[in-house]
C-alpha cells in the first residue's frame, strides 16, 4: 500500500466544471468577519494565537498579521458569537463595478484600518462577501525569517544552534476558510460565477455527487493557494475553520507550545494534509471556532486539473495525531435540529440519502493500515 496515495472513487463523479465566463476574478482572500460578545476576551485568544490588535474600539476589533494586509479578521460586537462572512481583494476598480451591476448594489466605503472601497453582496447562504479594492496597505511588523534547515546533502547551518523565543508566531498570511452549507451546488455556482474560483480537489459521495469542494482563484500563470474557499455539505449553514499561514514548521510546533501554555482548548495536530499538503496544528477559541496554523502548503496555476476523491478522513492527512472523532461532530442543539430539518424540506439537493451517506463515509477508519 502507497500511503501518500489518495483512495479512488467508486465511481466517476459529477464534474464540477468552470464558469467560463465569470463576472470577476477575485485575486485573494482579504479578511473574515465575526461577531462576539467579548471583545476582550477575543482578543486576547488572538494575541496569543500570534495576530496583532490593529485596532480596537468599543465595538469593533481588527487583528492583522506581520504583513502588509491592514487585517486578517473584523469581529464586531454582537450578543451571540457568529460568523458574519469574508472579504476578497479584486484587481480592479471595474471588477467592483461589475459585481455591483450584476448584483444591482452600490459601491461604498470600507471602514476601518487601510480603507478602500467595498462592494457587499450575500451569498445563498445569507453570509456577506465583500469585494474590495485599493485598501492601504501597511507598515510590515518585524518579524523573524523561515529558518535554514540542514539536510543529509547539504548542510547550510555551521557552528549555529537551532533556538527560538516561547513567544506566539508571527502570521504571516490569511490562508483560507472553510463554510459550510446545506445547499452545496447553489453556493458553488454563486462563488463561481461572481469570483471565479476554480476546484483544485472535489470530495464526492460514494455515488459519485460532490460533497466538498477545496476552490483557488483564478491567477492565471500566477500561483494560487491549494484553496482559499472551501465549500462543503453540512446539515446547517456555518463556519468551519480558517487557516493562517506561518514561516515555518518551526513555528507551528512553537505555536502549539504557547497555546498551551496558556491554557487554549486543542482541536487537532500536528500533522500533514495530503491535499493541500499543509502541515497543520488546530485550536479554537473561547465559543468553540477553530483556527488553524499551518506551512508549507500547495500553490497551483489556472492550468492544473481539478481531482476528484472520495470524502472520507482517509483522506484528510498523510501523518500526524489520529483524527478526533470530535473535529467534525455537531453540537446537536435544537436550533440544529430545526435548522436541519427546514433544510431538508426545502433545499431539494439536501436529501436523507446524501446525508446518510455522508455519514457513511466519514465513519470510516482514517487510516486503515494502522
Amino acid at each position: 500500500m502507497d500511503f501518500s496515495l489518495e483512495e479512488a472513487l467508486p465511481v466517476d463523479p459529477h464534474k464540477v466544471d468552470r464558469v467560463a465566463s465569470p463576472i470577476t476574478k477575485a485575486w485573494d482572500l482579504a479578511y473574515l468577519r465575526f461577531g462576539k460578545p467579548d471583545l476582550d476576551e477575543q482578543a486576547a485568544f488572538f494575541k496569543d494565537f500570534g495576530f496583532v490588535i490593529a485596532e480596537q474600539t468599543a465595538d469593533r476589533l481588527y487583528v492583522r498579521g506581520a504583513g502588509q494586509s491592514p487585517y486578517f479578521i473584523v469581529v464586531e460586537k454582537t450578543h451571540k458569537a457568529a460568523y458574519l462572512g469574508l472579504g476578497v481583494e479584486m484587481k480592479s476598480r471595474e471588477d467592483l463595478e461589475a459585481l455591483a451591476a450584476s448584483d444591482k448594489v452600490i459601491i461604498d466605503a470600507v471602514d476601518g484600518p487601510g480603507g478602500g472601497e467595498r462592494v457587499r453582496l450575500t451569498d445563498p447562504n445569507g453570509f456577506t462577501v465583500d469585494a474590495l479594492f485599493n485598501r492601504t496597505l501597511q507598515t510590515e511588523q518585524p518579524m523573524r525569517k523561515a529558518r535554514a534547515h540542514n539536510t543529509p546533502e547539504q548542510k547550510v547551518r555551521i557552528n549555529q544552534g537551532q533556538r527560538a523565543p516561547l513567544s506566539p508566531p508571527d502570521i504571516a498570511r490569511l490562508g483560507h476558510v472553510a463554510v459550510l452549507t446545506p445547499d452545496f451546488e447553489t453556493s458553488m455556482d454563486w462563488y463561481k460565477t461572481r469570483l471565479g474560483l476554480i476546484s483544485t480537489d472535489v470530495l464526492c459521495l460514494d455515488d459519485g455527487t460532490p460533497a466538498l469542494a477545496f476552490n483557488r482563484f483564478d491567477r492565471g500563470e500566477h500561483p494560487a493557494d491549494h484553496h482559499s474557499i472551501v465549500l462543503g455539505t453540512y446539515p446547517v449553514k456555518g463556519y468551519e475553520h480558517s487557516a493562517y499561514e506561518l514561516h515555518d514548521l518551526d513555528a507551528v510546533g512553537l505555536g502549539q507550545q504557547v497555546l498551551r501554555q496558556k491554557g487554549h482548548k486543542h482541536e487537532w495536530g500536528i500533522g500533514r494534509h495530503i491535499l493541500g499538503s499543509q502541515v497543520f496544528d488546530y485550536w479554537s477559541d473561547q465559543d468553540g471556532f477553530k483556527f488553524e496554523h499551518y506551512a508549507d502548503g500547495d500553490v497551483y496555476t489556472s492550468d492544473y486539473e481539478t481531482g476528484y476523491h472520495p470524502l472520507s478522513t482517509q483522506g484528510l492527512y498523510q501523518w500526524g495525531q489520529d483524527f478526533p472523532t470530535t473535529f467534525t461532530k455537531p453540537h446537536l442543539s435544537l436550533g440544529f435540529i430545526l435548522e436541519a430539518i427546514h433544510n431538508l424540506r426545502t433545499i431539494p439537493s439536501f436529501t436523507l440519502k446524501k446525508m446518510k451517506l455522508m455519514l457513511a463515509m466519514t465513519g470510516r477508519k482514517a487510516r486503515p493500515w494502522l
